[in-house]
């Protein structure tokens, strides 16, 4: 999504916009292509629990590592 975009949001198309980033949506949040789950795994007192890491398809999660000058970590 573009920036200027998120910019001249209201309150409440920002709202949305957020929560479909943190949703369980199998879209890609940039482009809408079917993406992987990249989940990482959190372990607290009482259980573990799986937090999905990004909403973004494997091409698009590569351009932004690539954009970022940052390799990934495999797990």
């Amino acid at each position: 999504m573009d920036l200027k975009k998120i910019r001249s949001m209201n309150d409440e198309e920002l709202t949305n916009f957020l929560k479909s980033l943190s949703s369980k949506n199998t879209n890609c949040c940039k482009c809408g292509k079917m993406c992987t789950k990249y989940t990482l795994n959190i372990q607290n007192r009482k259980k573990i629990k799986q937090k999905k890491l990004c909403n973004l398809c494997d091409e698009c999660y590569t351009n932004l590592l690539d954009y970022l000058e940052i390799s990934d970590v495999i797990w």
